[in-house]
Formats: structure tokens, sequence, C-alpha cells
């Protein structure tokens, strides 16, 4: 049987605690916040902390944005496995439930896109 000393013992302890303290770090920045819909989640450092489908994490700006542009929600789903259209139609209803807080965020991409349009413009124009 191996003998193990004070200092031992005490410097796994250290390193038992360091561990801890890191996996409770990162479990907390990961808690899934809830919410009242059922199929909609939102976890801090996914798809910027906006709303998403608990089962294939697709934005729910993303639907409503596809949703705008036509698409059926039968041919959304088929090209998104897990998806289901239960998460499809809830991402829409949460969306008619948060419309101010959403219609705040697809702004915020389509500056963000224009933005970076404009900036690849001046970019690619030629120096006289």
């Amino acid at each position: 049987m191996e003998t193990v000393t004070n200092e031992q013992l005490y410097s796994e302890i250290e390193t038992l605690k360091r561990e801890v303290r890191q996996l409770r770090e990162t479990v907390t920045q990961y808690q899934v916040a809830p919410v009242a819909h059922p199929y909609i989640i939102r976890v801090e450092g996914v798809q910027g902390g906006e709303p998403i489908t608990r089962n294939s994490y697709i934005s729910v700006r993303t639907i409503v944005e596809q949703t705008r542009l036509g698409v059926s929600p039968e041919e959304f789903v088929k090209g998104r496995p897990p998806m289901t259209l239960a998460e499809y139609f809830d991402a829409l209803s949460y969306y008619h439930d948060h419309t101010d807080e959403m219609d705040e965020i697809i702004k915020g991409h389509r500056d963000a896109l224009v933005e970076v349009i404009e900036m690849s413009k001046r970019l690619a124009k030629p120096k006289a």
C-alpha cells in the first residue's frame, strides 16, 4: 500500500477545487434559460443568445425570414432534420408573442448586413 503525504493530499484537493470551479463556470455559461414555448430555448453563447429551436438549434429569426421569403413549412423542415413541424410553428408562435423583440433582432442583422455590403464596396473600389 502506497503512503500518501499530507502535502500530496492537499495538492490533490486544491486541484479538484479548481476543476470544480471551472466546471461550475462552464455550466453557468451554458445554462438554458426557460421560455414559455416548449420548442424554443435560449442558450447563452449559441446564436448570440437569440431564441432557437430546442432540437435543431435554428434561430426563430431564420424561420421568420424564410417564411417571409415564401418557403413552406414542409419544405423548410424537410431540409433540416431533426426539426419538426411542431418546432417550426412554435417558432412562428414565439415570433408573434415577441414581435417587438424579434423585429429588433431582425433589424439588427439586416443593418449589419448592409454595413458589411457597404464596407466591401468601399474596399473593392480601385484607388485613384
